[in-house]
């Protein structure tokens, strides 16, 4: 079993005490980091790779929410899963809003926490490798240049004013070109699941429903919105591949 790498980020010192205690007991887990705020919280996981972060949602600095929200932005990090401990409830709607893992409140039981963590480690287990196929170069208007990029290298690529933003596994490119002519050229695993959002279906790991749309979760962790009125374009080639 491969080792769980996370960060504990608490303003209270017994509650990082306590939690170290509790984790102590499974022998896969290995605590890289402790805060106590939460601009020092948000920078080292935009630094580091970790696979858990449990998260206060009542520190100095940057809110748990706010953190939340920021690591869910494009990244070359894939996010961690992130579990909002707090002896609040009525956060619990905004922390799964912005794809909190889980939620648990102080003081937190071991029962509850042994819960989490075999969810989480049976989720940590099925994020895929990068999709095996073959790949083509693809061409795309940058101004007065060119720009080649293989398809498997592409996620997604999403309508930005007048422009579409390209987010490949490494970065996010612009481009001036509109759907509607992306949609005409593209392979057919390139699918409009909303309004402003292509996907390429070979880096989908997960679709589930969400507020009676979707959401589609990426090779990269990234969780994508699309619209239940797009759902005919993605849901047959989708069984496909």
């Amino acid at each position: 079993m491969s080792a769980i790498n996370l960060v504990i980020a608490d303003d209270e010192p017994l509650a990082i005490s306590n939690l170290k205690a509790k984790l102590a007991t499974y022998p896969h887990l290995n605590i890289v980091a402790c805060f106590d705020n939460g601009d020092d919280t948000l920078s080292y996981l935009q630094q580091h790779p970790v696979d858990l972060v449990f998260l206060d949602i009542q520190m100095p600095g940057i809110k748990g929410i706010d953190i939340l929200k920021q690591l869910n932005k494009a990244s070359a990090l894939s996010p961690p899963l992130l579990i909002l401990v707090t002896a609040y409830e009525q956060y619990a709607f905004s922390a799964f809003e912005h794809f909190a893992f889980d939620y648990l409140l102080k003081p937190v039981s071991r029962q509850r926490l042994a819960q989490c963590l075999l969810d989480a480690r049976t989720t940590l287990d099925k994020q895929p490798e990068l999709p095996e196929t073959v790949s083509h170069k693809l061409s795309f208007r940058t101004g007065a240049s060119t720009l080649l990029l293989d398809d498997i290298e592409i996620l997604q690529i999403e309508a930005a004013g007048n422009y579409m933003c390209i987010q490949t596994l490494t970065e996010s490119l612009v481009i001036r070109e509109t759907i509607k002519e992306l949609l005409q050229r593209l392979p057919a695993h390139f699918v409009q699941i909303h309004r402003s959002t292509l996907v390429n279906l070979h880096h989908v790991h997960k679709v589930q429903p969400h507020n009676n749309d979707y959401q589609f979760r990426l090779s990269d962790g990234k969780w994508v919105n699309a619209s239940r009125r797009y759902k005919q374009n993605w849901q047959q080639l989708l069984a496909e591949i």
